[in-house]
């Protein structure tokens, strides 16, 4: 036969043998003031260390913004230096002479300005579009104003274009605008 035997305290007294008539053991331990004692520190310190789990997890995910902050930042520091090289390349080709045309060295330099225009546009950078649009003082620097038969206000023409990166203004086009 097996008997089984009765839960102990540490100094060998049963609980069964502790036990008031109609309580039970587990009930009169909770009365027992050192067990609700540490039973509010663990309850405290379990808190405490959801606290500093959340705060951790915050703190984590905060870097992670600021180092994509910092990169896009610096992308567009970049791109700001590269995009007078872009305006040159565009210029020149604008100005090629018609006897150059076709001649391969100056359908490789347009080459490479379309190279260039490619990995920029790859890296989110967007030419914003001006002839043709009503004038906008958040996207466009009016450098002058000119007759036209365009309606006034209209965009006449592009001097130099602005652009913009992750849907923030990076340069704004310079243009002419009509009186």
């Amino acid at each position: 036969m097996n008997k089984k035997k009765s839960p102990t305290r540490q100094n060998g007294e049963t609980l069964a043998s502790t036990a008031k008539p109609g309580g039970s053991p587990k009930g009169r331990e909770r009365q027992n003031p050192k067990i609700i004692e540490l039973e509010k520190q663990v309850a405290e310190l379990t808190s405490g260390w959801q606290r500093t789990q959340a705060d951790f997890l915050n703190f984590k995910k905060q870097i992670a913004d600021d180092r994509v902050k910092l990169i896009n930042d610096a992308n567009a520091d970049l791109i700001l230096e590269i995009l007078p090289v872009l305006d040159n390349f565009q210029l020149a080709a604008k100005h090629t002479p018609r006897d150059l045309a076709d001649n391969v060295w100056a359908q490789g330099i347009n080459q490479i300005e379309k190279q260039l225009e490619l990995i920029l546009n790859n890296s989110g950078l967007i030419k914003i579009e001006s002839v043709g649009q009503p004038f906008d003082a958040e996207l466009h620097e009016a450098i002058e104003e000119v007759e036209s038969k365009e309606k006034s206000g209209t965009i006449v023409e592009e001097v130099l274009a602005g652009y913009t990166l992750d849907d923030k203004l990076i340069r704004a086009a310079k243009v002419k605008v009509s009186k």
